[in-house]
C-alpha cells in the first residue's frame, strides 16, 4: 500500500513540476532571444542587437539599435535608439524618444510618445501622452486616467479616458469614451469626431473635417454601503481561503521538502524573489498576446495561459507557507508546527490583512508578487540540483 501511494505521489508530482518548469522555460524555447536582466540594462549608442532583446531591471535603456522586438519590463523604460520591431513594455514610465519601427504596445504610470512609432501604439496608463514632437504613423488606442495628443497620428484614434486632449492632427476618425474632452485649436482630424462624454465640448471650427457625434452620459454617484468588516466574512472570500488552503495541502502532500526551500528562499532574497515575480505576473499575459498574434499561435498562447493560471492558484499558498513561517518565528510558544499548520496559519494571516481597508488591494498584489517569485525560485532550485526530481520529491523521514 505504502509503495502504491510514493508511485502515485510520483507520478502527480512529476506531472505538477513538469508544468511548472514549463511554465518557466516554455516561453525561453519558443521565442529564442537575448536576456538581459540587472538594475541598470542598457543597449549603448553605437551598438547592435541582431535578435530580439528581453529586458528587465529598474532601468531599461535602449540608446543603440536593436533589429528585432524588445520585450521591457521594469521601473524605467527609455528608448533613445531604434528599436526596428515592436517594443513590449511595462513599467512605471514608458518614454519612447528615439524610434520604434513597428508597434509600441506598453503599459504602466505614464506612457509618452516623444520620437517616431512605425506603425500602431496600444497603451494602458494613468497618464498617456504624445508630445508635438511625436509622430505615429498607424492608429493609436489608449486607456487611463489623462490621455493627450498633441502629435500626429497617422490614422484613428480610440481612446477611453477621464480626460482626454486633441491638439494634434488625427488622419482618420476619431471614437473617444470619456469624461471630458478638450479639443485644442490646433487639432486637425481628417475624419469624424464620435465621442461619449458628461458635457458637450467645444469644437473649434475647421478642426473636424467630419461629422460629430455627441452623446451625453449621466455621471452616476452613488454611496455604496460597505459590506461588514470589509468583506473579511463575504463568501467568495471564504471560498478563496478554503480553496487555496486544499490546493495547498494537496502540494505539500506531493512535495515534502518544499516548505523548507520556500523558508530559506524567502528569506536569503527577498527583493530578488519579488522582482521575479513581479517579472512573471506582468510578463506572462504579453508573451501570450505576442504569441496568439505572431505565428507561433493559438496552441502555444493556450499552454501559456494554463501555465501561467496555475502557478497563480500555487503561489498564494507558497506564500501563505512562508507567511506561517515567519509568524512561528516571531512566536516562541508556537515553534516547531508541522507545514500543513503553517500553511493554514499563514493563509488565515494573509486573510486578514488583505481585507484592510485601502491598504489590502496593494499588500494581495505584492503579496502575489512575492509568491509568484518564490514559486518560480523554488521550481528553479529542484532544476538545478543535483538529484533534480528526486530531491523535489523525496519523502520526509518522519513520514516514513
Amino acid at each position: 500500500m505504502k509503495l502504491h501511494l510514493d508511485t502515485t505521489r510520483l507520478r502527480l508530482g512529476a506531472a505538477l513540476l513538469a508544468l511548472l518548469l514549463g511554465c518557466v522555460t516554455l516561453p525561453g524555447v519558443a521565442l529564442a532571444m537575448e536576456v538581459r536582466g540587472g538594475d541598470t540594462v542598457t543597449v549603448p549608442a553605437g551598438v547592435t542587437i541582431d535578435d530580439d532583446l528581453v529586458a528587465s531591471g529598474e532601468t531599461v535603456t535602449i540608446a543603440g539599435r536593436v533589429t528585432g522586438d524588445v520585450y521591457a519590463f521594469g521601473q524605467h523604460v527609455l528608448v533613445t535608439g531604434t528599436i526596428d520591431g515592436d517594443l513590449i513594455a511595462a513599467a512605471q514610465t514608458v518614454r519612447v524618444d528615439g524610434s520604434v519601427l513597428g508597434d509600441l504596445r506598453g503599459a504602466g504610470q505614464q506612457v509618452s510618445v516623444n520620437g517616431q512609432v512605425g506603425k500602431n501604439v496600444t497603451a494602458a496608463a494613468q497618464t498617456l501622452n504624445v508630445s508635438p514632437s511625436g509622430r505615429i504613423a498607424g492608429s493609436a488606442l489608449g486607456a487611463g486616467q489623462t490621455v493627450s495628443t498633441l502629435g500626429q497620428i497617422g490614422r484613428g484614434l480610440t481612446v477611453g479616458a477621464g480626460t482626454l486632449q486633441l491638439g494634434g492632427p488625427v488622419g482618420g476618425q476619431v471614437w473617444a469614451r470619456v469624461e471630458t474632452l478638450t479639443v485644442e485649436p490646433g487639432a486637425r482630424i481628417a475624419g469624424g469626431l464620435d465621442y461619449h462624454a458628461t458635457q458637450q465640448a467645444s469644437v473649434p471650427s475647421g478642426t473636424v473635417a467630419g461629422p460629430v457625434a455627441f452623446t451625453p452620459v449621466e455621471r452616476v454617484e452613488r454611496a455604496d454601503e460597505p459590506s461588514s468588516l470589509n468583506g473579511l466574512f463575504d463568501l467568495g472570500g471564504l471560498l478563496w481561503l478554503a480553496g487555496s488552503a486544499l490546493l495547498g495541502a494537496f502540494a505539500l502532500w506531493l512535495f515534502p521538502s518544499a516548505p523548507e526551500r520556500i523558508s530559506t528562499l524567502g528569506q536569503r532574497r527577498p527583493l530578488q524573489g519579488f522582482g521575479l515575480g513581479l517579472a512573471v505576473l506582468l510578463a506572462t499575459p504579453l508573451l501570450a498576446l505576442v504569441a496568439a498574434i505572431s505565428l507561433i499561435g493559438l496552441p502555444l498562447t493556450f499552454a501559456l495561459g494554463s501555465l501561467y493560471g496555475l502557478a497563480l492558484l500555487l503561489a498564494w499558498p507558497a506564500l501563505g507557507l512562508f507567511t506561517g513561517a515567519l509568524l512561528t518565528r516571531a512566536v516562541q510558544q508556537v515553534r516547531g508546527l508541522r507545514p500543513v499548520w503553517l500553511l493554514l496559519l499563514g493563509l488565515v494571516g494573509l486573510h486578514l490583512v488583505t481585507h484592510l481597508p485601502v491598504l489590502g488591494g496593494l499588500i494581495a498584489f505584492f503579496g502575489l508578487a512575492f509568491g509568484l517569485g518564490l514559486l518560480t525560485q523554488l521550481v528553479l532550485s529542484w532544476r538545478r540540483s543535483a538529484d533534480g526530481m528526486t530531491g523535489a520529491l523525496q519523502q520526509d523521514p518522519a513520514s516514513a
